[in-house]
């Protein structure tokens, strides 16, 4: 049987320096979190266009290269893909030095 980890996010590690880019130090994340870190950030930018309403998920997609490593700094950047009326393509990477973790493709709809 496996082993079921604690996966609490915590979304307040992360220091923003821009809409679109932030830093949190690792501090033993899966895989899963450094994704839905990744995806805070990704949302956080696309909710920046909007003058008005919100952002809803649509599709979230994850690309893996490779674990955090403990005690380093994880820096998470987005990058918005195309905006249309209903819709925000958006997507972001999460890198360790030179080193990258993480890709996010999201697709939120404006609502």
């Amino acid at each position: 049987m496996s082993t079921m980890n604690d996966l609490t996010i915590p979304l307040s590690a992360l220091d923003f320096t821009s809409d679109s880019t932030a830093s949190a130090t690792a501090d033993g994340w899966t895989v899963i979190q450094v994704g839905v870190l990744l995806q805070a950030v990704v949302e956080n930018h696309a909710r920046s266009l909007l003058t008005e309403g919100d952002v809803h998920s649509v599709s979230v997609t994850f690309d893996v290269s490779a674990d955090a490593v403990n005690g380093t700094q994880v820096e998470f950047e987005s990058r918005i893909d195309r905006k249309t009326r209903t819709l925000v393509f958006a997507s972001g990477i999460a890198k360790q030095n030179d080193r990258h973790l993480l890709k996010a493709t999201v697709v939120f709809r404006i609502g």
